[in-house]
């Protein structure tokens, strides 16, 4: 009887100088396509030859995502330098029949998840050159921490041009990295391609400019009106997310001060709310101004 994989019992690796690090997940999804072009095989004494014949040689770049909760301990802090480093690592992922790998990643975006009613989570998405079956799992493995603490009920303090933002509906966070892939289709590769192992595969990137944005939402009501419909291109933001908000307790997700530019617009729902949508204009070292405190 054959077995199958299923995601629910999926565990993800992410190897990183000769290190592998355990990460709990709760969704992971990953895929890549081989390109395939056609030619025409119609001739002057083959008129009904209407089908076109295919070329496959190269694959594009695999796909990843998936999503994590962001721990009070420190077990995950990897994918926080990573994800600002914009660094190469590889990712497997086990099931009970198979261990899928995808070689030379990067990560393109970087959520963070701030939710009142739900514990800090990190959404993960990038890219990556290759996606192999039957890999076996590389590197040592890092040992976890004996507990793992929830971000339960995390509070939010945002300070936004000197004033402190109540009221707070929800706010989001997210990190780009602008990925360019190095071309690597060549005659020679082409000709050598004969099957999926010997095809052009990516090999390496760059990484071009990076985004870091989000947008806050809060309740419009008397002592905040004055705030509506504004905009600024040089306003000090802070965000912080998480437990223990005062001292060195602090455990979540940490954002500024650091210069950014918004807009503020209305929006007229049963309760009527202002939204802030925000971008880091603020050229300072990036782990300086973003981090993920654990213990």
């Amino acid at each position: 009887m054959a077995t199958y994989n299923f995601k629910r019992e999926a565990q993800l690796f992410i190897v990183t100088g000769g290190n592998r690090y355990s990460i709990d997940i709760a969704d992971v999804s990953f895929n890549q396509t081989f390109r395939e072009e056609s030619y025409p095989v119609k001739t002057l004494h083959a008129q009904s030859n209407v089908f076109e014949g295919s070329v496959i040689n190269s694959a594009g770049q695999a796909n990843f995502s998936f999503n994590t909760p962001a721990i009070v301990e420190s077990d995950y802090t990897v994918i926080e330098t990573l994800l600002i480093n914009g660094s190469s690592f590889d990712l497997f992922v086990k099931t009970e029949t198979d261990t899928f790998k995808l070689e030379t990643c990067v990560i393109t975006n970087g959520e963070f998840v701030i939710e009142k009613s739900q514990p800090l989570s990190i959404g993960i998405s990038g890219q990556a050159a290759k996606l192999t079956r039957n890999a076996t799992l590389t590197g040592s493995l890092q040992n976890r921490a004996a507990t793992k603490s929830y971000t339960i009920n995390p509070k939010v303090e945002i300070t936004l041009a000197g004033s402190s933002l109540t009221d707070i509906v929800s706010a989001t966070m997210e990190l780009q990295n602008e990925v360019q892939w190095t071309p690597y289709t060549t005659i020679n590769g082409a000709l050598s391609a004969t099957s999926a192992s010997t095809s052009m595969y990516p090999s390496s990137f760059v990484i071009g400019k990076k985004i870091l944005s989000g947008s806050i939402s809060q309740y419009l009501h008397s002592t905040n009106s004055t705030s509506a419909q504004t905009w600024d291109t040089a306003a000090s933001l802070t965000i912080k997310a998480g437990n223990g908000l005062s001292g060195s307790n602090f455990r979540g997700f940490s954002f500024g001060p650091a210069t950014c530019s918004y807009t503020n617009r209305m929006n007229t729902q049963n309760v009527f709310i202002q939204s802030y949508e925000w971008r880091l204009t603020d050229n300072s070292t990036l782990s300086n101004i973003l981090k993920y405190e654990t213990d």
